[in-house]
């Protein structure tokens, strides 16, 4: 056990090293100009050479690679083309919008994906079950920002119960706070739960056919006591598993809807650098995302070796 947990921390290493690599050069080959749309575009070629070579963009890749990634490992990220300020402190002020909007979107998509998986499970087969399968694909296969802006016409516009955007920190108004949050969580959250509800469904329906629930049916424990007390705690082991990483994902998951919600998170923050061609802001934001789906990753792995000691034996 302890041999395979020190593994995949050694393995970590070289895979956060490798995904920086290739942010960075995925970021660097965009197509557009970071002296253009940092100067404007009737900035002089003079202009143009003196600012890519005050910020090192006139030099070879590899060397930029080395120079930035020297400097994120000690918190420094840069400073921004646009506004010559730290973007370090940008990221972290933001990070914590971001991480509470993926917070609640993932208690969102666990709250549906246990119930209705449960319901599907338990009457597999049957017209519950085919039609919670059928609402589960719709669920995954709708764009989250097309669900945000349905959202938003009804509970905004038409009802006017909920804000159509914007944030308030928690610090400073926990009601408001939530308020503005609850429709991009649902937007995030029931779009998530497509994939997590179908997983759910199967894990049941595997633990239903297991040995012990035939004998505690035998017994004649209610069909209630049956799935809550024994078939749904054994299958949410599998289901945690998957979950806990779908979390990495909606991270990744929050740039659309920050910005259609206008909430100051990491992701709005992603959209900023794209458009700017800001490569400091976009490199930092992107690796600190990059950096939270891959600790989820690392962390769920490690959990499910933990949990299912079957893992150990069949890697060792």
């Amino acid at each position: 056990m302890i041999r395979l947990i020190l593994i995949r921390l050694l393995t970590f290493v070289p895979t956060v090293i490798v995904a920086s690599m290739v942010l960075f050069v995925a970021v660097n080959v965009v197509p557009g100009s970071a002296s253009k749309a940092a100067l404007g575009i009737y900035a002089t070629p003079q202009a143009v050479k003196r600012f890519e070579h005050q910020h090192g963009l006139d030099r070879p890749l590899v060397i930029q690679y080395v120079e930035w990634a020297g400097k994120a490992l000690r918190g420094n990220f840069g400073m921004s083309f646009q506004n010559a300020v730290a973007v370090g402190p940008e990221v972290k002020k933001r990070l914590p919008v971001t991480l509470q909007l993926a917070g609640m979107a993932f208690l969102v998509a666990v709250g549906l994906a246990i119930s209705l998986g449960a319901l599907a499970g338990f009457y597999h087969q049957r017209l519950p079950d085919v039609c919670i399968t059928s609402i589960a694909t719709l669920f995954g296969s709708v764009p989250n920002f097309w669900l945000a802006t349905l959202l938003i016409y009804l509970f905004s516009l038409h009802l006017g119960w909920l804000p159509t955007g914007g944030y308030v920190p928690y610090s400073e108004d926990l009601v408001a706070n939530l308020r503005g949050m609850i429709l991009p969580s649902i937007a995030l959250g029931v779009v998530s739960s497509g994939l997590l509800i179908r997983i759910m469904r199967t894990s049941l329906i595997e633990v239903m056919s297991a040995h012990f629930i035939e004998t505690a049916q035998s017994k004649g424990i209610s069909n209630f006591k049956l799935v809550i007390g024994h078939a749904l705690r054994n299958a949410l082991i599998p289901f945690l598993t998957v979950s806990a990483v779908e979390f990495g994902f909606l991270v990744g998951g929050v740039v659309i809807l920050e910005d259609v919600f206008r909430i100051p998170g990491i992701g709005s923050l992603v959209l900023v650098g794209i458009i700017n061609r800001d490569y400091p802001v976009l490199l930092a934001a992107a690796m600190v995302i990059t950096m939270i789906v891959l600790v989820t990753n690392l962390l769920v792995d490690l959990l499910a070796t933990m949990i299912d000691p079957r893992q150990v034996r069949a890697r060792s």
